[in-house]
């Protein structure tokens, strides 16, 4: 359920993009690139069955209000995923962001909880702190399934610290 309510989120938040509207299309535009290093309590059945890390980069230019990135994950039990996809910044002021982001990419559960299959998808939300110029924090909770493109989809979901790094 929260996956879905979560790429909801993050369609409305890019058709209703006031700083880049989408009846401007996607046009490219220069944005700072960065580096994302996340750690995760993993959910699975709303149990905290592991930890995860994380590290996301995201490229120096954005399509209209969409700025692509890729990530890859690995939990305590080995399960990896590794995906690319967009983030969608919401500037809420100086100093704090609200972002929506959306990753497909590729699963393999090893020791894991069986999600069901090798395609998910990873929506979630994050509120996002600038420390400096060169540093940001956030605390973010994403959803990870199939998006029931498989008969089994339980779902798996992540609370995380992320540490940001802006890179030049």
């Amino acid at each position: 359920m929260w996956g879905g309510i979560y790429a909801v989120l993050f369609s409305i938040s890019t058709i209703l993009s006031f700083e880049n509207p989408l009846k401007n299309g996607f046009p490219e535009r220069a944005e700072e690139s960065y580096a994302k290093y996340s750690l995760s309590d993993v959910e699975f059945q709303n149990e905290i069955v592991g930890k995860e890390i994380q590290y996301s980069y995201f490229e120096n230019k954005s399509f209209g209000p969409l700025q692509r990135g890729q990530s890859i994950s690995v939990t305590d039990q080995g399960g990896l995923w590794v995906g690319y996809g967009f983030v969608r910044k919401v500037r809420l002021s100086d100093a704090i962001t609200f972002n929506f982001d959306f990753f497909p990419g590729l699963y393999f559960k090893n020791r894991e909880e069986d999600l069901g299959g090798w395609l998910m998808f990873r929506s979630g939300i994050e509120l996002e702190y600038t420390i400096d110029t060169d540093w940001k924090v956030s605390l973010g909770y994403d959803h990870r399934s199939s998006g029931d493109i498989w008969d089994y989809n339980p779902g798996m979901e992540t609370l995380k610290i992320s540490f940001i790094k802006t890179l030049i």
